[in-house]
């Protein structure tokens, strides 16, 4: 399972950019587990120290697939305050 760090969630669940998927685990909205391991880990060593091209290529790769998913989380979620806003 992708362990997302407790200092991170917090603002990754702001940004609307965690999901679970069917067997319970949290991952970054549009990827798989193994792919948000990926994504995370390569977050992590990037900042930290050189990286191979392949690497950040597969980085930039599942970025522009997560991106757009989390995006459709957004927005859906904006259709849903317009459609049915809270009654208060």
């Amino acid at each position: 399972m992708a362990e997302i760090p407790k200092e991170d969630k917090a603002y990754l669940i702001e940004m609307r950019a965690i999901a679970t998927d069917r067997n319970g685990n949290e991952t970054l909205v549009g990827l798989t587990e193994e792919e948000t391991e990926f994504y995370l880990d390569y977050s992590r060593r990037s900042i930290s120290g050189p990286t191979t091209d392949e690497d950040r290529d597969r980085y930039i790769a599942l970025n522009d697939k997560h991106e757009p998913a989390r995006i459709s989380v957004i927005s859906a979620e904006s259709e849903l305050r317009v459609d049915k806003p809270s009654k208060h």
